[in-house]
């Protein structure tokens, strides 16, 4: 005896739950914050003047005989990340190019 499936409608509002997209005919959803986003669109980011400032804030990382040489790798690696995470957002046009003062929100 085969078993019954499931219909994706329960499925795909769990899924727009979880990512925040609205089901058809909603005007928005919700993030995983709870925030409300916009319909149609992300909000834009802005890419962190300081990459390397999560690996600093956690100290020396016990990762080999030279903290330094570790701390490097990671810095060169959360960089990277940065790189392609902001051409990504350009790529899709949800790169904020407003001012660069991190002290204005």
């Amino acid at each position: 005896m085969s078993k019954r499936r499931r219909s994706s409608g329960g499925r795909r509002a769990a899924e727009a739950k979880f990512w925040g997209h609205p089901l058809d005919g909603e005007a928005g959803a919700t993030d995983g914050l709870g925030q409300t986003t916009p319909p149609g669109g992300a909000k834009p980011i802005r890419p962190t003047p300081e990459p390397s400032a999560l690996v600093r804030s956690l100290g020396p990382p016990p990762l080999a005989v030279d903290p330094g040489v570790a701390e490097r790798h990671l810095v060169a690696v959360y960089e990277e990340a940065v790189k392609a995470a902001t051409a990504l957002a350009a790529a899709n046009g949800l790169l904020d190019l407003g001012s660069d003062d991190p002290s204005e929100p």
